[in-house]
């Protein structure tokens, strides 16, 4: 397919994950993960941020929420100013971008069931005894 057959006919043009995030093409997204590209993956031209950074600039909430379900989808990587994603999200004022990924860097502190809870700080009835 030629350069001008791509721009002529842009739904036969291949998926790019970073387009999906500045777009919240969560389709594009996810045909882009298919083909092989990551979330991780930072763009050296706009700073090392990855797909996730663009996103939480971009207030591209939808992408987000689908990215987090993902298999690989880290948070906590740092652009080359040392930001995370988070940090773009509250730059950019995106408080339900900040939600979603403040509550999947943070998923290890809801509460567990399979955990003794001990946050009413009275003893359990097995010490009781």
């Amino acid at each position: 397919m030629s350069n001008t057959d791509k721009k002529l006919n842009p739904q036969d043009k291949d998926p790019d994950i970073f387009h999906a995030a500045e777009t919240n093409d969560v389709a594009e997204m996810l045909a882009a993960l298919a083909a092989g590209q990551s979330l991780s993956t930072p763009h050296r031209k706009q700073l090392d941020m990855t797909p996730v950074h663009i996103a939480a600039a971009k207030h591209s909430n939808d992408f987000l929420a689908a990215a987090a379900q993902q298999e690989g989808f880290d948070p906590w990587i740092t652009d080359a100013n040392e930001r995370v994603a988070m940090d773009h999200a509250q730059a950019f004022n995106n408080e339900r971008g900040k939600q979603i990924l403040f509550d999947t860097m943070y998923d290890d502190l809801k509460p567990d069931p399979s955990r003794l809870d001990y946050t009413d700080n009275e003893p359990s009835e097995f010490y009781l005894e």
